[in-house]
């Protein structure tokens, strides 16, 4: 019975970011990228705060997280220009007010932001956009276990990400972001490596 209701949930939940979704992507500009970014180790620094654990819980946990500079003035920069960010995460469903509070709290517009169970669920979203014509730039590090001392990488979902049409931004090009970006408010730093080639890795 706590089986078939942990399901119901997480179905509706499911079809409930679906549906904020579709609904932020709705009026979106044709031509015009849609930036997918992810939020764990690519925006917020947060595998430290797994290694000593001294939160009362997980919303204590990632209310605390700090953010990386680099990265929180790129979006900056992007939504100054009035491009389309999305958030997206694979976090608890029961983490996604906290979320949006930490997002707001750190002064980024969080008018869209999507949570999965597993980071290849947002395969989906990616290819809910490419079927619907929509150009992507995905920015995420895909990476996972570091406070164990062994980082690793999401291989199997980044050789997928390889073969689509889209622009990717993997561990390399978040740490290049990071630095060009560090001292600018503006962006005016911006590394030009970071153009060359989205889906070096």
């Amino acid at each position: 019975m706590k089986r078939l209701f942990k399901a119901i949930v997480f179905g509706i939940c499911n079809l409930y970011f679906r549906y904020r979704f579709r609904r932020s992507i709705k009026n979106a500009v044709q031509n015009q990228e849609i930036y997918l970014v992810d939020i764990d180790n690519t925006l917020a620094d947060t595998w430290p705060s797994l290694q000593d654990y001294v939160y009362r819980n997980e919303n204590h946990r990632y209310g605390s997280l700090s953010i990386f500079i680099g990265m929180r003035n790129f979006i900056l920069d992007k939504t100054r220009t009035r491009q389309k960010v999305i958030f997206i995460s694979a976090r608890s469903y029961l983490d996604y007010f906290s979320t949006r509070k930490w997002l707001a709290a750190n002064g980024l517009k969080a008018d869209c932001v999507i949570l999965v169970r597993k980071a290849e669920d947002k395969l989906d979203y990616i290819n809910e956009l490419l079927n619907r014509g929509v150009p992507v730039v995905y920015i995420d590090d895909l990476s996972y276990g570091h406070e164990s001392g062994v980082m690793k990488l999401y291989e199997k979902v980044i050789l997928k990400l390889k073969e689509m049409p889209i622009k990717y931004l993997g561990i390399k090009e978040i740490e290049l972001i990071n630095s060009a970006y560090e001292t600018s408010n503006q962006g005016t730093k911006e590394n030009s490596a970071y153009h060359q080639n989205y889906s070096s890795n």
